[in-house]
């Protein structure tokens, strides 16, 4: 295959932001049956988009979608072909992922009910996954049925420099599920505000299946740092959920940098070139971390973390930005497979009373929910919605 030089790649995000993209004019008809594999690229999506190119041919793919390449054609693929199942159809995949059912097999009259208690005392999960980004949903469910659920726990916050429904911010409603430590945790950032939005109590929902190494972040209390996120992933496999976009801001907490000099090279702002400080302080002026926050790698096999951007780090710090958005990235063994579907990782990591740290969850598992303490100059949680007064 060609591939692009850098001084394309511009003109390119540019036609695809554009949305002309799609070098076939009718992708059914250009498409092609394939039973049996031929030597070439191949590519599938999961989550997003991706874009096959050769020469001055582009195949886009939306989620589910797939592709080939070799030579002498490119294409897309009316049906993946079975080989193209791995690694989800590999034993590991298989033995790592939770059973599943389809909103079809649920037989209670109340469905959101059934689905907690599936997730928890199975585990099933509900299939397909929404992809939330996409604006997809599971089903839709009565306000007043979920905030049967609400309580004062959350994974992430919002970026407080930027409307939560501005941007491309679906207008679906997450409920996220922890069976490590028997958690639903609905979104209360956004709860309220989509029922003035939509104008109903119908609200769309999206359900966030975690595997059972996976909590929130008010799993640790007020303030958590950077050190015990790294403590409680090396020490004992557990990981914070992921936020639901990064790339509008959303965050787990706000280290300083003094956090951030601890375990990583921050470069002394006289070692960065005068042009490039001019042009990180002029866009952290004119934006902040509302269109990305800082990014920690946390890697699994060779415990050891990276961060990106310690350029940006340092000018915030420079113009008085004490505290800087972070989300975590968790790199594990079983990475590949863990993208097939939630389920308890190959290391056997989960969630338990015997892992909770001492003074650190607000909520071990069978314990009731207790709201976290004040944060200490660090970002406000959220409020449990409370119910209407009978107006549905």
């Amino acid at each position: 295959m060609k591939f692009l030089s850098k001084a394309i790649l511009p003109a390119l995000v540019a036609s695809v932001l554009a949305g002309n993209v799609l070098a076939q004019e009718d992708k059914n008809q250009k498409c092609i049956d394939m039973e049996t594999p031929l030597p070439g690229l191949y590519t599938t999506t999961d989550e997003g988009h991706t874009f096959l190119i050769k020469d001055d041919k582009i195949v886009e793919m939306g989620p589910g979608e797939s592709g080939f390449a070799n030579e002498g054609e490119l294409k897309c693929i009316n049906k993946p072909p079975a080989f193209l199942e791995w690694p989800c159809a590999t034993q590991a995949a298989q033995s790592r992922m939770f059973n599943t059912y389809t909103i079809e097999d649920l037989t209670q009259g109340n469905k959101l009910k059934e689905i907690v208690q599936r997730y928890f005392d199975v585990p099933e999960v509900l299939v397909p996954i929404a992809s939330y980004v996409d604006g997809e949903y599971n089903a839709v469910f009565d306000y007043n049925d979920l905030i049967q659920f609400s309580s004062p726990e959350y994974w992430y916050f919002p970026s407080p420099d930027r409307p939560i429904l501005s941007g491309k911010r679906p207008k679906t409603l997450l409920v996220s599920l922890f069976v490590g430590t028997n958690q639903v945790v609905i979104d209360n950032y956004m709860i309220d505000l989509l029922r003035k939005e939509l104008g109903s109590n119908d609200l769309p929902v999206a359900f966030v299946f975690n595997d059972t190494n996976t909590v929130p972040v008010s799993y640790f209390g007020a303030n958590v740092s950077i050190e015990e996120v790294q403590k409680a992933f090396f020490e004992r496999g557990i990981k914070l959920a992921e936020v639901p976009i990064w790339w509008q801001g959303d965050y787990q907490l706000q280290p300083t940098i003094e956090e951030f000099e601890k375990f990583f090279d921050i470069p002394p702002l006289e070692d960065i070139p005068a042009d490039k400080q001019a042009a990180l302080k002029a866009d952290l002026e004119e934006f902040g971390f509302t269109r990305k926050t800082i990014i920690i790698s946390v890697f699994a096999e060779s415990s050891s973390m990276a961060v990106d951007q310690p350029e940006r780090i340092r000018v915030a710090a420079s113009m008085g930005i004490d505290r800087i958005p972070t989300t975590f990235n968790f790199v594990e063994e079983d990475i590949l497979v863990a993208r097939c579907g939630p389920g308890t990782p190959i290391s056997g990591a989960t969630v338990s009373g015997a892992t909770t740290p001492i003074g650190g969850a607000t909520v071990p598992p069978g314990a009731p929910v207790v709201p976290p303490a004040p944060p200490v100059n660090g970002p406000v949680p959220p409020q449990a919605p409370t119910p209407p007064a009978s107006d549905s």
